[in-house]
């Protein structure tokens, strides 16, 4: 089943090959590179229609939990796949744990592969 997906990734690179690959899977994806475009496309109407929020956790204009904790609640149907280098598991549960209400919250750490990440996004609801 085709997904919505919002990629959120300032690596270039990075973004084009996982946007690419979740593409050649039949999803419809939106790429952006940093929190600001990401606040910009979830506070839009269309953004009630995101399946999967795919979100680095470090950007350089912001951070992907504060993304999360912030902009999760407005879209209570939509998991999240926080991907990062330095995976914050500690953080990611403590911000969970003050805001029960919040989306199903995965966080990865990099480097994933993207056999595994699409396996991650199209789990439906994420552990």
């Amino acid at each position: 089943m085709p997904l919505r997906i919002l990629l959120v990734e300032d690596n270039p690179d990075l973004r084009r090959e996982v946007s690419e690959y979740l593409i050649r899977r039949q999803h419809d994806v939106v790429a952006v590179e940093g929190s600001v475009e990401a606040r910009q496309v979830l506070t839009s109407v269309a953004a009630e229609r995101f399946n999967v929020v795919l979100c680095d956790l470090n950007l350089q204009d912001g951070d992907g939990i504060d993304l999360y904790v912030e902009l999760g609640g407005l879209h209570p149907a939509c998991s999240w796949l926080l991907m990062s280098g330095s995976p914050d598991f500690l953080r990611l549960a403590a911000a969970r744990q003050s805001a029960p209400h919040l989306p199903p919250c995965t966080l990865v750490a990099k480097p994933v592969s993207l056999r595994e990440l699409g396996k991650l996004v199209t789990a439906g609801s994420l552990p």
